[in-house]
């Protein structure tokens, strides 16, 4: 028998094994992904019935713009982003 790691969970980066974070493995990224553009829509939706209703000032404008944002930065972290790479 080999003892040979999931490339799900471990990564080969030239001499030494990196441990992925559980929330960058698949499928919890997708999941993860998921709930998150989940939330941004629903935050945007909110905000435009904050609008419709005249409550909140300039909250309602920065809840449809930052929700979504925050999931489009999520899903790139959890999905697209490549942890092991070093910033130099």
């Amino acid at each position: 028998m080999t003892d040979e790691s999931s490339t799900s969970e471990t990564e080969q980066a030239g001499d030494r094994t990196f441990t992925r974070p559980w929330s960058t493995r698949r499928p919890q990224n997708f999941i993860l992904s998921a709930a998150l553009i989940v939330l941004g829509i629903a935050l945007a939706v909110q905000g435009f019935v904050y609008i419709g209703q005249g409550v909140g000032g300039v909250i309602p404008y920065f809840i449809i713009f930052l929700g979504p944002a925050l999931a489009i930065y999520y899903t790139w972290y959890f999905t697209i982003r490549d942890p092991e790479a070093q910033a130099d």
